[in-house]
Parts: C-alpha cells; structure tokens; sequence
C-alpha cells in the first residue's frame, strides 16, 4: 500500500511538472508574437537606424517622377573637367600652286599682230626668252582666240564651254594652260565692235623692259560669240627671270552689252591635281574690269639637312706600366766558424 501511494505522488510530481513546462512555453510564444506588434514611439531615428520607405509600384515610380514627386537618385556628383583652349596655329601655304593678289596695273599696249582672227582657233607664238609655268620652261605657247595660254598642245576647236576648273581633257589635257578670261570669243576683223581698237580685232603682242627681266605682252582685241558690238579688252604678260614665275592678268574693257548668260573662268592649270582657279562664273556680266591679278608661284621647299654631330675620339696618353727590373741574385750565407 506504501509502493502504490509513493508512484502515485511521483506521478502527480510529473504531471506537474509536464504543466509548468506547457504554461511557460505558451507565455514564451506569446511574448514573441506580440514583440512584433509593438508600435514604436516617434522621435528621430538613431544613426544606426534607417527608415525604408514603402515599396512602390513600377507605375505609381514613373507617374511620381513624371509629376516631381518622386526625385530621381542621384547620380555620382560631377567632376571638373579642364575645358581646352583654342590655339591658334600656323596653316602653312600650300605649296607648287599659284597664288594670286589683286591690283590696278594698266594694259601696256601690244601692237604685233601674230594672225589669230578667228573663231575657235589658236596660234602659234614664240616666247623671246624663256618662261617658266609650274617650274617647267617654254619657249612657245599656243594662243586661244577664246581667251587661254595653252602652253602644251593645240586644243581647239575646245567643243562646249562651261567647264569649272580643273578642265578636263578636250582635245588633249588642259594641263599647263593660264586661262586669262576663258569664254566664248570671237577675233574676227571686219565686225562692228573691233573699230574701238585703232588695229581692229586679233591677238598681238609686244615686250616691255630689257633682257634680263623683260615682260612679254599678249593682248586680246575680242568680241563675245554672236554679237558684234561687245569688245573684250584684256592681256597676259609673262615675266623673264622672276624667280616666282611670275604673270599678271589685266582686265581692260570688258563687258555683257546684250546680257547674254556667258561662263566666265579664269586662273591657271597645271599638271594633274595642281590648278588654281581664280574665278568660274555664269552672269550676265563678266566677273572683272579694270582690274589686274598677279600669279606668283609657291614651290615646296625641301627641309635644310642638319649636320649631326660626330663623336671623335680624343687619344689620351697614359702612362705605360714600368717594367720590373730583374731580380738581384743575393749571396748565400756562409758559415762561420765556431770559436
């Protein structure tokens, strides 16, 4: 009887204690849970602490933005940047081409006929001493009644006109060709308009100054193609010796009476890639009167060599080891006798 009420305490004890261990188990899970509930009180936040805001919807961020009331996030701050400033540098001249400049030099008169009183058509004229065109020298060119120098073949009749340069090939290149005023011409005698000139209408020449720096004249006495009455006055002279190979193309009178459509060209041509075009021009008028341009020549110059300086080598005397003189034989001791 003993035994039994003793496990029937032990098992009471248990009972019990399986209740105890429930009851602070379930409080244990209650305090967890309503430690996510708690409403925190409002104040500032702690350094270590960061609001997070609430999630938006991708179309409630775009509407927000699109209307100020979500600022974008900012972007990584901007760094100065050395802003460069222009230098101005030296554009060098473009070299084995013509340059021209403007000037006011009168027609010197030239009063050679050389035969040219023609339409479309070119003579040939020798040049008394020797000229240069792009550094290659001639002693003749052939003269276009239509207004050019053709200084490497005969390109006439030249066809059509209206040809900006660089002028292709017509009858043969129009390579090394001075173009004074490039157009349809007519040299005929006989019509009205070449009683303006006392030797009427042609090409002629005539040499200025003496040998070694003479100029030689070539004056056009023209008039436009179908009208009689519109003289064109002009002239190239060709200097001896200058060392910019230099010529001038002087405007006289020349003029549009009738107001026909014309292309007016001028300049000067040389070999392939190398041309100079002073003026190409469709009007009513010609591009120029009274007026003179001077062509000079811009060759390319080689750079000077430089002379490196050479490393000489300088003999410097040493002195020269000094022989050993030969060792002395020294005599053997001798024994000395005893006492």
């Amino acid at each position: 009887m003993k035994k039994q009420d003793t496990w029937s305490a032990k098992a009471q004890f248990v009972r019990g204690g399986f209740y105890v261990l429930l009851l602070i188990f379930f409080f244990v899970i209650r305090f967890a849970l309503a430690q996510q509930n708690i409403v925190k009180p409002a104040g500032v936040l702690g350094p270590h602490l960061a609001s997070v805001p609430p999630a938006l919807r991708p179309q409630k961020a775009i509407y927000g933005r699109y209307n100020n009331e979500i600022p974008l996030s900012p972007g990584p701050s901007p760094t100065s940047t050395a802003t460069a400033t222009a230098t101005a540098t030296h554009t060098p001249t473009p070299c084995n081409q013509y340059w021209t400049s403007s000037g006011t030099l009168p027609i010197v008169p030239a009063n050679t006929d050389i035969g040219n009183h023609c339409d479309n058509c070119e003579t040939a004229v020798t040049i008394p001493f020797p000229f240069r065109l792009y550094g290659v020298t001639y002693n003749s060119v052939m003269v276009s009644s239509n207004g050019r120098l053709d200084f490497l073949c005969n390109n006439e009749p030249a066809g059509d006109y209206g040809v900006c340069l660089p002028a292709a090939a017509r009858n043969c290149p129009f390579d090394y060709t001075i173009f004074p005023l490039w157009t349809e011409l007519d040299t005929d005698i006989g019509q009205v308009g070449c009683s303006g000139w006392a030797n009427g209408c042609g090409i002629f020449t005539s040499i200025s100054g003496t040998a070694p720096n003479r100029i030689f004249n070539i004056e056009w006495h023209a008039l436009l193609n179908f009208t009689s009455n519109t003289p064109q006055d002009f002239e190239v002279r060709l200097y001896e010796n200058d060392p910019d190979q230099r010529f001038d193309v002087i405007y006289g009178n020349v003029g549009n009476a009738f107001g026909l459509n014309y292309l007016w060209v001028g300049g000067v041509q040389g070999p392939p890639g190398f041309f100079t075009e002073d003026f190409c021009e469709t009007a009513h008028f010609p591009p120029r009167a009274n007026a003179s341009r001077t062509y000079t020549f811009v060759p390319c110059v080689s750079p000077t060599p430089t002379s490196t300086p050479t490393a000489t080598a300088t003999a410097t005397a040493t002195g020269l080891p000094r022989e050993a003189p030969p060792p002395r034989a020294r005599p053997s001791p001798q024994p000395r006798p005893t006492p």
